[in-house]
């Protein structure tokens, strides 16, 4: 398990959610949280910097997802609200992580563009 904080510059706010999972080997990657409605987070590590291999869907999915796109300097580079059956391509490339939380996380903890992500392996 994972722990991320985020850490908005602009407004001081440090926020810390626990429990999040890694999507390491390829059926973490391709089932994801299909058929769950209750979790933490999940996170996913980029190998390429191909904004295609970036792509997530919501196929199977239950319940909408927030979805927060963080860059090679550890800051978000992109929001998105995800509905089931949905596929989304992001609008950039270079992209280290993909963290998946759920909906209204982006709000409940002030995310935006810019914020900084501190990634942590929990013992």
């Amino acid at each position: 398990m994972y722990i991320i904080t985020f850490i908005n510059k602009n407004t001081k706010q440090k926020y810390k959610i626990k429990n999040i999972s890694y999507a390491n080997t390829f059926k973490k990657r391709l089932l994801g949280l299909m058929g769950k409605t209750i979790f933490d987070g999940l996170m996913f590590k980029q190998k390429y910097e191909n904004r295609f291999y970036s792509s997530i869907h919501t196929c199977f999915m239950k319940v909408p997802i927030d979805i927060i796109y963080v860059n090679e300097k550890n800051e978000i580079q992109e929001l998105k609200k995800l509905e089931p059956w949905k596929i989304y391509i992001p609008k950039n490339g270079y992209i280290k992580y993909i963290i998946e939380l759920p909906e209204n996380s982006m709000k409940k903890y002030e995310l935006e563009k810019g914020v900084k992500v501190v990634v942590e392996y929990e013992k």
